[in-house]
């Protein structure tokens, strides 16, 4: 669960509870759900709600828009939760420059995946939502973080600490290589160009221009063969192959290693930082991500009962794809949908999985 909030902040926001207090409060309609004292949700207030849903995570917007009842519903009970929570927080102006921050990576991320002759104003009409509707839903996710952060004990905190530290989720590590490949040499040819590299950066030969001009690792040629650990994309250290993690966590600081084989080839490695982060630089991402656990416990353990009545507008919920019966063949042109979950984790930021490197 650590590696998670490596990735950064709005990843983090992201995966809690996808929940949003909409500005479309007050809209008269059929009641879809009353909780708490005499508090309802209508009908186009929910609607409303899913558009935002499905604006910020596709699977979400696969999952309502097939009509999936089970998502349906859970993406009300959300709802409820979100509304009973930010209630009883006070906002703070710290709180709104957490989720102006946030937001603005949001749309950043938007930006990249549609270009820049695409205009935002549009791809918010065109997923049928409003731009404030965006701001208030990472405004809940901070108000959200708040209430359920309170009773998160230091104890607890220290004791995630230790338990990701010995695990090397926190140790920050620049490791410069050189990737000799073995896709279009021979290993001997890749093992004896390596060697001779080697000479030549004991010799000091400088590490980065020599990377630029033999390495066949694509994705660090420009840095000079440099990796940055953990970097903004999510790439750590213990997403690496094995033999180039080992060398990364053992060899010492700038020395130039002895080629090291791994399923890309050969590696000349170079150690040129390795610390782990303080607790005081982490200790806001802990609080969040055990403030994030104890968010779950209360919707799977309270939302429920603090429910009068709830109906899904029937108009939203469509018939199911049959599930295939455990054991019968598929039969051509034939779907057979995996399990939907019924809030999935939404995309991380950069926009999907990163090019896998060659010291992965």
């Amino acid at each position: 669960m650590w590696p998670i909030k490596q990735y950064g902040r709005l990843v983090l926001v992201c995966i809690l509870s996808l929940v949003v207090l909409l500005a479309g409060c007050g809209k008269t309609g059929p009641v879809v759900a009353k909780y708490d004292d005499g508090k309802e949700i209508t009908e186009p207030e929910f609607k409303n709600y899913t558009e935002v849903l499905k604006a910020i995570e596709p699977s979400m917007a696969q999952a309502i828009d097939s009509g999936n009842k089970e998502a349906l519903t859970a993406a009300l009970h959300y709802m409820v939760m979100t509304l009973h929570v930010t209630a009883q927080v006070k906002e703070t102006d710290e709180m709104k420059k957490e989720a102006e921050k946030n937001f603005t990576q949001y749309e950043d991320f938007v930006k990249q995946q549609i270009g820049q002759d695409k205009k935002l104003t549009q791809y918010y009409a065109d997923r049928k939502v409003t731009q404030n509707e965006m701001k208030d839903f990472f405004l809940d996710q901070v108000k959200m973080i708040s209430y359920f952060s309170k009773d998160v004990k230091e104890e607890d905190k220290k004791k995630e600490y230790d338990m990701a530290k010995k695990e090397g989720y926190l140790t920050q590590t620049n490791v410069r290589h050189i990737l000799i490949g073995t896709e279009k040499r021979s290993k001997a040819e890749a093992k004896k160009k390596a060697d001779e590299l080697v000479k030549q950066l004991r010799n000091g030969a400088d590490f980065a221009k020599l990377a630029k001009e033999n390495t066949d690792d694509p994705g660090t040629k420009e840095t000079g063969g440099l990796y940055e650990l953990p970097s903004p994309d999510g790439l750590t250290l213990e997403g690496m192959v094995g033999p180039f993690k080992n060398a990364a966590k053992t060899l010492p600081l700038n020395k130039i290693s002895d080629p090291i084989e791994t399923e890309f080839g050969y590696h000349i490695m170079r150690v040129e930082k390795r610390q782990d982060q303080p607790y005081d630089e982490v200790k806001k991402d802990i609080t969040n991500m055990l403030a994030q656990e104890k968010e779950n416990e209360f919707f799977t353990q309270k939302v429920k009962g603090m429910i009068k009545e709830e109906k899904i507008p029937a108009d939203m919920i469509k018939e199911q794809p049959q599930q295939q019966v455990p054991g019968q063949s598929e039969q051509p042109g034939q779907s057979v949908p995996g399990t939907q979950q019924p809030m999935p984790v939404p995309p991380e930021p950069q926009g999907g999985q990163p090019q896998k490197p060659s010291g992965q």
